[in-house]
C-alpha cells in the first residue's frame, strides 16, 4: 500500500515536535532538579557552619569551666597535701558543673607528682554524680591529656584524640566515645602541680546538636585523617578501634580534599558507590583545632537523601509529563489533517521550544489561531510560564532565605550572624592597614515596663524606632546591629581619633532617649553604653564584646543612662541626667494618656 507525502509528513511532524517537546521538558526538569540540590547544598553547608559554630562553642565553655576549677583555691590547697575540707569543696564544684553539663562524664584533679596520681574524681554513674573513694582512685600520667597539660601554660587548653574510653573504672563512661579535655594548675610561684581534666561524652554532645537539626539530616564527623567517628551507620565508628580503618574519604570520595587540606568545604551529591542504595546530598567543613591537641582538624558534615531533596520538583515532572503528553496526541491529530498548512506554525513552536531550552522565553507564539495548532501555542505558552514562574520563585526564595538568615526581623538591622562577618572582616582590614576598631554596645533602659504596660506591640515601636535612630546617625561604612532582645551594637571601623568616640556616644544616647510617638502614647527610654575599641581591650570579636558588655553594666550599676569605656582613656562626661522625680512624672502621662485612649 502506497502511503503518501502528506502522512509522512504528518508523522515526521508529530514525531519531531513530541521528541522537541519531550525535550523541553526533560532539560526544565533536570535543571530544576540542579536547582533545587544546589539550593540544598546551600542550606546544609549553612546549617554545617552552624554546626561547626556550636562545637567551637561547646569547646569555649569547658575551657572556661576547666579555668574557673583550675584557679579555685581549693585545687592547689587539695594539691598540697591531704585537706578533707579542699576535697569537699572540690567535690561540690564538681556535682554542680556536672547537674548542669549533661555531656561531662568526669572531672578530675590529678597531681603533678605520683605519676599523676588523681587526688579528687567525680564520675556520671547512672544513678548521678559519683564520687569516687581515695582507694579507687588511679594514676592516670601516662595519658596525653596529663603530660602534656603538664607542659602547658597557665590558662592553656589541652584536648585529646576523640577516642573510645577503654580506662578501668570509669563507671557512664567506660566503653563510649569520648576525649578529654585538660588545663595545668598553677601553685607557687607559677609551678605547675597538677592538671584539671573533664571527660566528654562526644555521641552526647552530637546528640544534642542534632536535635536542633531537620530529622532528615544526617550528621557525620572524623578525624584529620578521615577515621569516622560518628556516622548513620554505627557499623562504621571507631574501626581503628577493632583493627580496622573506616575512611570518610573512601566512602565519600568527594571528602578527600578536606582530609589533604585542599580545602575548607565541600558540597556534593553522591549518586554511587556505598550509598547508591540512598544517594546523597551532603555539605563538609574542615574544623581547625586551635588548642594544644593530638588532634590538628576534624571533618564535620550534614547530609540529606536526594530523595527529599528532589520530591520538591516532583509536581513539576508531572505536569511537564502531562503537557508533553498533550503536546504529542494534539500534534499527531493535528499534522495527520492539515500537514501542509502546520509546517509554519510548527515551525515556530520548534523554534519556541528551542529557545526556552537554551533559557530564552519565546513571545512569538501563534496563540491568535483558533485551531488545534493554537491549542498548542497556548499550551506551550502556559507551560513556559508555568516553568518560568516556579524558576523565580526558586530564585527569589533563596534571595530571601539569605537576606532573612543575615537580618533582624522586627529592625531590619543586621543580625549577631551579619555583624560577626563584618566584626571578623573590619579587624582583618584592621591588621592589614592599621586604624582602629571600636564597638559601641547599648543595653535600652525602662524598656521592661513598657512592655509590661503597654503590651509588645508598644515595645516593638520602640525597638524599631531606637534601630531607625541608630541607623540615621552612623555612617554607612559602619553597622548597626540588634544582637537580641534590647541590645544594639554599632561597629565602628577606620577610627582615627579616639577622642571623637565620646562625643558620638553621648549623641547617640541623647537620640535614644528622645520620646517615641505611639498611637496616643509618648513613650520614652533611655539607654546604658559600653565602649570597647582596639587593640587596648582585644584584637577579636569574643574580648571585644566581652570588653563592651562589661563596660555597659558599669555603666547600667552606676544608675544607667550612662556611658563607660571599657579602658577609660579620659573622664566620660555624662549626659544630662533625668532624675527619679522626673521619670516618675513621665511615667504618670505615660499612663494618663494610656487611660484617655
Amino acid at each position: 500500500m502506497r502511503v503518501g507525502i502528506a502522512p509522512r509528513l504528518a508523522l515526521l511532524l508529530a514525531l519531531v515536535v513530541a521528541l522537541a517537546a519531550g525535550a523541553t521538558g526533560w532539560y526544565v526538569y533536570r535543571a530544576s532538579s540542579e536547582l533545587v540540590v544546589s539550593a540544598a547544598q546551600s542550606r546544609l553547608l549553612t546549617a554545617t557552619q552552624v554546626v561547626k559554630r556550636r562545637i567551637m562553642s561547646t569547646r569555649e565553655f569547658v575551657s572556661r569551666d576547666l579555668q574557673v576549677l583550675a584557679t579555685h583555691p581549693a585545687a592547689v590547697r587539695a594539691l598540697s597535701g591531704p585537706d578533707p575540707q579542699a576535697r569537699s569543696e572540690l567535690l561540690t564544684l564538681f556535682q554542680l558543673r556536672m547537674l548542669v553539663s549533661p555531656a561531662y562524664l568526669q572531672l578530675r584533679l590529678i597531681s603533678a607528682d605520683d605519676f599523676g596520681a588523681e587526688v579528687v574524681r567525680l564520675d556520671r554513674d547512672v544513678t548521678g554524680p559519683l564520687p569516687v573513694p581515695d582507694d579507687d582512685l588511679q594514676e592516670k600520667g601516662h595519658f596525653a591529656y596529663v603530660s602534656q597539660a603538664l607542659t602547658l601554660q597557665a590558662g592553656q587548653t589541652f584536648v585529646s584524640d576523640i577516642v573510645i574510653n577503654r580506662e578501668s573504672g570509669a563507671h557512664l563512661s567506660e566503653g563510649k566515645p569520648s576525649l578529654v579535655m585538660s588545663m595545668p594548675v598553677m601553685g607557687a610561684a607559677g609551678r605547675v602541680v597538677g592538671v584539671m581534666a573533664i571527660n566528654l561524652d562526644v555521641q552526647g554532645m552530637f546528640d544534642l546538636l542534632a536535635q536542633d537539626l531537620p530529622p532528615e539530616f544526617q550528621l557525620y564527623l572524623a578525624n584529620g585523617v578521615g577515621d569516622i567517628l560518628i556516622h548513620p551507620d554505627a557499623g562504621l565508628t571507631f574501626g581503628f578501634d577493632r583493627g580496622q580503618r573506616q575512611l570518610v574519604q573512601d566512602h565519600m570520595p568527594p571528602t578527600r580534599p578536606l582530609v589533604e587540606r585542599l580545602k575548607e568545604e565541600v558540597v556534593f551529591d553522591l549518586p554511587a558507590g556505598p550509598h547508591a542504595q540512598e544517594p546523597l546530598v551532603a555539605a563538609f567543613v574542615r574544623q581547625n583545632i586551635q588548642v594544644v591537641s593530638d588532634e590538628q582538624q576534624l571533618l564535620l558534615g550534614l547530609a540529606q537523601p536526594l530523595r527529599l531533596v528532589l520530591a520538591e520538583v516532583e509536581q513539576l515532572r508531572l505536569t511537564i509529563v502531562h503537557i508533553v503528553a498533550v503536546l504529542g496526541l494534539v500534534w499527531l491529530v493535528v499534522a495527520v489533517v492539515l500537514a501542509r498548512a502546520l509546517s509554519r506554525p510548527i515551525n515556530e513552536i520548534g523554534q519556541a521550544a528551542r529557545l526556552f531550552a537554551q533559557g530564552e522565553v519565546a513571545h512569538r507564539l501563534p496563540t491568535e489561531r483558533n485551531d488545534e495548532v493554537g491549542d498548542l501555542a497556548r499550551s506551550f505558552e502556559r507551560m513556559q510560564s508555568q516553568i518560568t514562574q516556579q524558576l523565580h520563585e526558586l530564585e527569589r526564595s533563596r534571595r530571601e532565605l539569605s537576606d532573612q538568615a543575615r537580618h533582624d526581623g522586627l529592625t531590619g538591622l543586621a543580625n549577631r550572624r551579619l555583624f560577626g562577618e563584618r566584626l571578623q572582616a573590619a579587624l582583618a582590614h584592621r591588621r592589614r592597614h592599621g586604624g582602629e576598631v571600636a564597638l559601641l554596645l547599648l543595653d535600652l533602659d525602662r524598656f521592661k515596663p513598657i512592655n509590661d504596660t503597654h503590651g509588645h506591640d508598644a515595645g516593638d515601636a520602640v525597638l524599631k524606632a531606637v534601630s531607625q535612630r541608630l541607623r540615621d546617625n552612623v555612617r554607612e561604612v559602619d553597622t548597626a546591629a540588634r544582637l537580641g532582645g534590647d541590645e544594639f551594637v554599632v561597629l565602628l571601623s577606620g577610627v582615627s581619633n579616639v577622642a571623637d568616640l565620646a562625643p558620638f556616644a553621648l549623641k547617640l544616647l541623647e537620640r535614644v532617649s528622645e520620646p517615641i510617638a505611639h498611637g496616643n502614647l509618648m513613650l520614652q527610654v533611655g539607654c546604658s553604653l559600653g565602649i570597647s575599641r582596639t587593640p587596648v581591650d582585644g584584637d577579636t570579636p569574643d574580648t571585644l564584646l566581652l570588653a563592651a558588655d562589661a563596660a555597659m553594666y558599669e555603666a547600667k550599676d552606676s544608675g544607667r543612662h550612662s556611658v563607660r569605656w571599657a579602658t577609660p582613656v579620659a573622664p566620660m562626661p555624662q549626659p544630662r541626667r533625668v532624675d527619679e522625680a522626673a521619670d516618675q512624672v513621665v511615667d504618670r502621662v505615660i499612663d494618663q494618656t494610656s487611660d484617655q485612649a
